[in-house]
């Protein structure tokens, strides 16, 4: 499968992080360097043998409007919850491919407008199996940002400290790409409801060594009536697994038969036939039972009566609770 697959979702990162509320200053952006041609690239994609090393470099930059300190990690690569490639940060120190990454500065002052090339070191271990490896760097400002406010709820509020962070995305190819296997496998479906909408959750696993995209479709029959739905699986890093979210309209009934066919570039199919269990759709209701204190109930299966009571008890038990202080305080002012 060609590395090409992982290009949007890469992509998607190495872009000039900005600041968000009335935070100024804060935009940077960190880019790999244009190919020997002069065309620029989205992301790293190298190929380096087992016991080999390579170089490249990004260019990181100042776009913002005064001098910023950035601090400069090694994120590791992973499938998002819903497929499609990620980063994170590893605190506890490096691991897999995140550790062959070696010679970039831990930070980097730059003044406004300045650009300036990172040059560093891919060191891949001779025991290294043959696959597909993801990892990126990472450049975040080391500039603490304000709180803004990210909503209410009467006098209930919170705020949020945004991290400006962006991730050039490195994918290493250890080994021959043509002689690697690309494999895509699809476990039971279940379902869900989102509001009044049915949702198909569609568990999909790469048992192979290649990045793994693909698309396709899920076909359901309810009441001897056909329903079919896209599936789009954004890219699913080797040896991980991801869950496609997709929302179906007009499915009912508990026991539906569906099929799921997907298909990346090159080889079989991915099947699975079988029957998606429906829940029944219950609406959850929140009332307030006494001071701090709330409950959780399904609509329709408690009546109206049993709820007031369920409150009235609360109430009382408040009360009593109330009536309990007052006499004790009472008795104490008696006594002395």
């Amino acid at each position: 499968m060609s590395i090409a697959a992982l290009a949007l979702a890469a992509a998607g990162t190495a872009v000039p992080a900005r600041a968000g509320g009335s935070v100024g200053g804060g935009s940077f952006g960190l880019t790999p360097t244009s190919t020997s041609t002069g065309r620029p690239r989205s992301y790293f994609n190298l190929t380096v043998p087992p016991g080999k090393t390579a170089r490249d470099t990004a260019i990181i930059s100042n776009t913002g409007s005064r001098t910023q300190r950035l601090k400069i990690t090694i994120s590791q690569g992973v499938t998002a919850a819903n497929s499609g490639s990620a980063y994170q940060n590893t605190p506890g120190g490096c691991t897999g491919a995140s550790c062959w990454v070696t010679g970039l500065p831990t930070a980097i002052t730059l003044a406004h407008g300045e650009r300036r090339a990172l040059r560093f070191r891919i060191a891949v271990p001779a025991d290294a199996q043959p696959a597909q490896y993801l990892t990126g760097i990472t450049a975040e400002s080391l500039t603490p940002s304000s709180a803004v406010a990210a909503g209410s709820n009467g006098q209930a509020s919170a705020k949020v400290n945004i991290v400006r962070q962006v991730t050039a995305g490195v994918a290493i190819t250890v080994g021959a790409l043509t002689q690697m296997k690309t494999a895509l496998a699809v476990a039971p479906v279940s379902a869900e409801w989102i509001g009044h909408t049915p949702r198909l959750l569609i568990p999909v696993h790469n048992p192979g060594q290649t990045f793994v995209k693909a698309k396709g479709t899920i076909s359901c029959r309810v009441h001897d009536r056909p329903h079919a739905y896209d599936v789009i699986m954004q890219t699913v890093l080797p040896g991980t697994n991801a869950v496609l979210p997709i929302n179906a309209p007009g499915l009912s009934g508990e026991s539906i038969p569906c099929k799921v066919r997907l298909r990346e570039s090159t080889g079989p199919a991915a099947l699975w036939s079988g029957t998606v269990t429906l829940p029944s759709r219950t609406q959850k209701k929140i009332i307030h039972t006494g001071n701090g204190a709330y409950t959780t109930l399904p609509d329709n299966t408690i009546p109206f009566w049993a709820i007031a009571l369920i409150v009235l008890g609360a109430l009382i038990l408040t009360a009593l609770l109330v009536l309990l202080v007052l006499q004790r305080k009472h008795r104490q002012r008696a006594s002395s």
